[in-house]
């Protein structure tokens, strides 16, 4: 990749996926000279290692959850007795966002301990990270960083639950909408100062200088804001929503990350207005996906405003087809999630996917507080 780079003379990488990244790609095209987006294999622990992160926020009294690593499925199941139900089971490393659970009985907690220590999911689930499970709302807040200035870039709340209503396993995504009013600017004045900003001292301070997007993962409890997890990129489906919002240049921004100058740059603009997405999925997802599935109506689709991002699509003999479990990103605005989320199903029901569904209540919790 880097011999390409230079090569093709690239100024400018944003790695995408979390793999790369925890993989050291950032390093590797640094070391070559070019310019990138994204944090460093060190850095990157704050997404490829739950453990890591857990340790990081006690070391740094940075508000999150109580844990308890394992390295066992027995010092798993007797590290259960310390949680009260439900109780969150995380494999340790990327699992796609399937390595997940939230255990609503003790039977249900054992089976995803022994579960992520079967190999099932490989060498992310070498270790697991037992979570006090806390109440409240989820939501999700992004900061771009150089390691040194923090620029905030809105919010999100996104539906992790294949099935309407929040049922079902847990995937990677099945839509989300920004911003995430429930993340008031109180609120988010609170997570910059007590999570997003400690983080990114406390990685400078262990000589792993964080460059790049943080995505926190925030859980709003009746104590105040608390960390639940990060992810070290924009994330999928929350992506979508902040680009449609997004009222500057993106290239410009990312540059000036990439080459320690965030400071230089205005605040980035982000629209007032909703961005909502739906993920269509193909059947079988978060299990064993459909895939071949012919794939039409995109251009209808995205008549009245409305933005299709291709996730897992391929062209066969010509033709569009699913190629992965999540398929496509069908995306609206509007003036309030109500009109974002009438729009984006709007489009939905212009596209031709027999082998696809989604959940039909993407934004449902603000449609609800709209509606008063």
């Amino acid at each position: 990749m880097a011999a390409f780079c230079q090569a093709e003379k690239i100024r400018l990488v944003v790695i995408g996926p979390e793999a790369p990244l925890v993989d050291g790609l950032a390093d590797s095209l640094r070391d070559a000279g070019i310019a990138v987006f994204g944090p460093s294999k060190a850095a990157a622990q704050l997404e490829g290692s739950k453990a890591f992160t857990k340790e990081l926020c006690a070391r740094h009294n940075i508000p999150t959850g109580a844990f308890h690593r394992v390295t066992s499925a027995a010092e798993g199941l007797a590290a259960l007795a310390s949680f009260t139900i439900p109780v969150v089971i995380k494999a340790d490393g990327l699992a796609a966002g399937k390595g997940v659970t939230v255990a609503m009985s003790t039977a249900d907690a054992e089976e995803a301990v022994n579960d992520i220590f079967s190999g099932r999911f490989g060498a992310a689930g070498a270790e697991a990270v037992i979570e006090e499970f806390l109440h409240g709302e989820e939501a999700s807040f992004f900061a771009i960083t150089d390691g040194h200035t923090i620029v905030p870039f809105g919010s999100a709340q996104d539906h992790k639950r294949v099935g309407d209503g929040d049922t079902g396993p847990n995937t990677g995504g099945m839509g989300a909408y920004s911003p995430a009013r429930v993340l008031t600017p109180l609120l988010e004045g609170e997570a910059i100062e007590r999570i997003i900003a400690p983080t990114v001292r406390a990685m400078a301070a262990e000589g792993m200088p964080y460059s790049g997007v943080l995505y926190a993962g925030l859980m709003l409890t009746p104590t105040g804001v608390q960390l639940i997890e990060y992810n070290a990129r924009f994330g999928d489906p929350e992506c979508q929503v902040l680009m449609l919002r997004l009222e500057d240049d993106l290239a410009e921004l990312l540059l000036a990350t990439a080459e320690s100058r965030l400071a230089t740059l205005p605040a980035p603009r982000l629209s007032d207005h909703t961005a909502l997405t739906v993920v269509l999925a193909a059947q079988g997802y978060p299990g064993t996906p459909k895939a071949g599935g012919s794939i039409g109506g995109i251009a209808a689709a995205e008549v009245d405003g409305a933005k299709v991002f291709h996730a897992g699509t391929a062209l066969k003999h010509g033709k569009l087809v699913a190629s992965g479990g999540r398929v496509l990103n069908v995306t609206a605005t509007g003036k309030s999630v109500s009109e974002a989320q009438t729009r984006a199903y709007a489009a939905v029901d212009l596209l031709d996917f027999p082998d696809g569904f989604c959940r039909r209540d993407i934004g449902w919790r603000e449609v609800e507080r709209e509606r008063g």
